[in-house]
């Protein structure tokens, strides 16, 4: 990583000191700074002749997934002309990175999966803010490295957050493992870019997240924009703040976009009863201060008796939750791998 780190700082008035700077994020680029952000140069083989005067032979370069090598037997690196994030495993190992150009089709770019780096495995922001972590600053699930950078800046010295970049939609059973590992509180954030594939990655991280948090919420994000555009934007520290202040339990979307899906047939009764079905089992999982509210806006929003929306929730939590859980539901009445050789970088 201190390769990417210099070259970084050799290039005082390249595009990715202004992108940063854009963001506003140039303090990642400060000595003391625990972000370890770097470049990597705009050349074919700068990377690989680096490597070679360390005396690191062909084979171990492209097992580390650092460079290519090309149909003519050439070695080239793997990033070129790209902002560079490092990437940690569960025992906050460098084993990856990730990377975004200027744009085009390979905006962002990962390392290629080797013996110690699987995308599936490893998080960008975990390494960085281990003692943030572990003192209850609350894990906010992000996209990319420069929305975890956003949500760590915003938070300030205040530490209540902490970004951690999925590098991508996907949330898996490894990664969840990772934060759980550091985390000192049963809370974590979902703030996915304000846009649909965004709101529907969300949703698919509920069951996952609730089987290792208690609180699983969720950042109701702006359309179209992301929380480095955000942070980036006029006032954006504090829009970005309010943003991750005013969280809503995830199972709230899940409930939101799954009436959504019966918006067509809710001029009839029987669409109507089965948009309730739908969701009946989601509602025992918000909070319990949250469920009566819950029965009672259904009620509302489906033009149906609370006593029957009340029903249907408890028969449907019947069927998945305990007895316990249950009696504290009541019917509403009518009123309101192998070890691998490590390039040290």
């Amino acid at each position: 990583m201190e390769f990417f780190r210099t070259e970084l700082k050799l290039r005082p008035n390249g595009w990715a000191r202004s992108h940063l700077q854009s963001r506003r994020l140039d303090h990642v680029r400060e000595p003391g700074s625990r972000w370890a952000v770097g470049y990597a140069p705009d050349a074919w083989a700068h990377l690989v002749d680096y490597l070679r005067s360390r005396g690191f032979d062909e084979q171990t370069m492209v097992a580390a997934g650092l460079v290519v090598a090309t149909r003519k037997g050439y070695l080239i690196d793997r990033f070129r002309d790209r902002i560079v994030f490092p990437v940690h495993d569960i025992d906050l190992r460098l084993v990856g990175f990730a990377s975004r150009g200027r744009g085009g089709i390979a905006k962002h770019l990962n390392s290629p999966t080797t013996a110690i780096y699987r995308k599936a495995e490893a998080l960008f922001g975990v390494a960085q803010q281990r003692r943030l972590l572990e003192n209850g600053a609350v894990p906010v699930l992000v996209e990319a490295p420069f929305n975890a950078l956003a949500v760590s800046s915003a938070s300030g010295a205040s530490s209540r957050w902490a970004g951690i970049g999925l590098c991508g939609l996907a949330l898996s059973e490894a990664q969840i493992r990772i934060i759980q590992c550091y985390a000192g509180t049963d809370s974590v954030i979902v703030a996915l870019d304000g846009d649909s594939g965004g709101r529907l990655a969300a949703v698919r991280h509920l069951d996952l997240l609730s089987r290792s948090f208690r609180n699983v919420l969720v950042a109701d994000l702006p359309d179209g924009e992301d929380p480095s555009e955000i942070y980036s934007s006029e006032d954006g520290q504090r829009r970005l703040r309010a943003q991750l202040e005013n969280t809503r339990p995830l199972v709230s979307l899940v409930i939101e976009l799954e009436l959504g899906r019966w918006d067509r047939v809710l001029d009839h009764v029987s669409g109507r009863v089965g948009a309730l079905r739908a969701v009946a089992g989601l509602v025992p999982r918000l909070p319990v201060s949250l469920i009566a509210d819950e029965v009672r806006r259904l009620s509302r929003v489906l033009n149906l008796d609370p006593q029957t929306v009340s029903r249907e929730v408890l028969a449907a939590h019947g069927k998945t939750g305990s007895r316990r859980q249950v009696r504290r539901l009541e019917p509403l009445r009518s009123e309101p791998d192998p070890p691998a050789t490590v390039i040290q970088m």
